[in-house]
């Protein structure tokens, strides 16, 4: 190879359009060329593999917080529903889609009363009509929003659907297990999934598009856990979990955060325990500490399933998780992180007189009548009711994958974060985008090489190289590169494949692409 030539590969996905069957979001990697190479001066040389999936399938799971306060952030959800359906039909090629939606509410064992079931209802996707409609529509007998190849499992608008299924109430635990909701809904927890219920949703060929909606942080702890429980001591600050509020999901010695003392002053500079709370103040409700750079408590001591296990199981259900997973996370802000002192909950039992509860204060939103906290430096104070507590759990875990999306529960509504969603799930199912100028062939067509690998259902594979479309008649199997999207981010072009009948109906697809590049400075055809 010539001394200026490079190698060039990076990820990159296709996307079958309009009267195609296959789309991708996938990984290339780079392989050595299937095909004869043409004979060219110098220059780079990119090969691509991309892993395409028969029907542009897509399945979105939402996970929406069912506990005590979240009815006015419910209602902004249902609100924007519209738009999200409206902007994924509106796609160059519809996709074919799963729609479920499970609660936060996955149970909290105990040995006292604190208003939770002991097993919730372990990621079973939600699917009957809830207060404000009467019928789904859905076929009966289904448990999720199937619509594929224009067969659809109801007969009201899709946005109708989901609206009626989504809006859960708040009558769920208030110690939640949003991700643990979540792995368990999806058998990624390797127990497989829900079978009464969630049986299929999961297609291996899909894109997997998780929206969460809470406005805590996320308390999943592991089975037979005591976290929850009195252990023989008193409901009340002595007890050496601290009294049972959600305190003990965030700080105390097992607590699931860990963070900094960011106080004028404080001498505390690393990450290696959970924060300590100084004692309250002469008025039992003036913030004593602020703290800063807090993360998930994995160093062991926590009562808390570490999110990096939430991350691994939901990474390992796809072959390409870059490229085929997306994280949606409506959330309160994990930062200003605020303790402070206050007065026991209302459904305390047997607090001491005077005693004082420590609290985390809410990184947005108001001053709250149940749990009084004020925050000064809370990032919004919205009119409607919403607050959050600092999701310091949630916000690792989303923004552990490629492609995610972190807004404020607090926002006067959601219309910006489901804008934003809508768009990364459009990216997950949109051709993708080669930047690099590429020589031509002999017949003046961009140089480039691609061959079908095609697996039926019973894994015999069939690999078939692909012609110019220009240099056949436009006779299919072949394909084309056309300029790229701007909208979507692509300001270079992108490989579009006019298939076969007999090639889509394959059980899954993966495409190799090889391009000769132009390099600056060194001459060739159609540099």
């Amino acid at each position: 190879m010539h001394p200026n030539t490079r190698l060039s590969s990076r990820a990159w996905r296709v996307l079958r359009w309009a009267g195609l069957a296959a789309g991708a979001a996938a990984l290339w990697a780079c392989t050595s060329r299937t095909l004869e190479a043409p004979t060219v001066v110098p220059v780079g040389e990119t090969t691509q593999t991309i892993t395409q999936k028969v029907n542009n399938n897509l399945d979105l799971l939402f996970m929406v917080d069912n506990s005590t306060s979240m009815d006015p952030m419910q209602q902004k959800l249902l609100t924007q529903l519209p738009n999200l359906m409206k902007a994924l039909e509106g796609l160059p090629m519809k996709p074919n889609l799963h729609v479920a939606v499970v609660s936060s509410d996955m149970g909290a064992p105990s040995d006292t009363e604190i208003g939770c079931t002991p097993t919730g209802d372990q990621g079973k996707f939600q699917y009957q009509p809830q207060p404000g409609c009467t019928a789904t529509t859905i076929t009966q007998g289904d448990t999720y929003i199937s619509d594929v190849d224009g067969v659809a499992n109801f007969t009201d608008p899709i946005a109708n659907v989901f609206q009626c299924i989504a809006l859960l109430g708040s009558a769920g635990c208030g110690f939640e297990h949003q991700l643990a909701s979540i792995d368990r809904a999806l058998g990624a927890d390797g127990n497989g999934p829900p079978p009464s219920t969630n049986t299929g949703f999961l297609r291996d060929d899909a894109s997997l598009g998780i929206v969460m909606l809470t406005n805590e942080d996320d308390c999943s702890a592991p089975t037979g856990t005591t976290i929850f429980s009195l252990n023989g001591g008193l409901e009340n600050a002595s007890n050496s979990d601290g009294p049972i509020q959600n305190y003990r999901c965030n700080g105390g010695h097992r607590g699931g955060h860990l963070c900094k003392d960011s106080n004028p002053g404080s001498q505390s500079t690393d990450l290696t325990t959970p924060p300590v709370l100084p004692p309250p103040d002469a008025t039992g409700g003036t913030p004593a500490v602020q703290l800063s750079d807090c993360e998930d408590n994995d160093s062991g001591s926590s009562a808390l399933i570490p999110v990096s296990k939430f991350v691994e199981d939901i990474k390992q259900l796809k072959a390409d998780p870059d490229g085929q997973i997306f994280i949606g996370a409506i959330i309160a802000p994990a930062s200003p992180y605020g303790v402070e002192w206050d007065p026991p909950m209302k459904f305390a039992q047997n607090p001491q007189p005077g005693e004082l509860w420590p609290a985390i204060q809410h990184s947005c939103g108001p001053q709250n009548a149940t749990l009084p906290m004020t925050n000064p430096n809370a990032t919004q104070m919205p009119t409607d009711g919403s607050f959050g507590d600092p999701g310091v759990r949630e916000f690792a875990f989303a923004t552990a994958f490629h492609n995610s999306v972190v807004g404020s529960i607090c926002d006067p509504d959601y219309a910006e974060s489901m804008t934003e969603i809508a768009h990364k799930l459009k990216v997950l199912l949109t051709p993708p985008c080669i930047i690099e100028k590429v020589q031509n062939d002999a017949q003046q067509n961009p140089d480039c090489s691609v061959t079908e690998n095609l697996t039926d259902k019973q894994g015999g594979s069939t690999h078939l190289a692909i012609p110019n479309c220009k240099e056949n008649g436009n006779v299919a199997p072949c394909w084309n590169m056309v300029p790229g999207d701007p909208t979507m981010g692509c300001s270079g072009q992108t490989i579009q494949v006019n298939d076969t009948a007999a090639n889509m109906t394959a059980n899954s697809e993966n495409t190799t692409v090889q391009c000769t590049i132009c390099l600056p400075g060194v001459p060739g055809p159609g540099c």
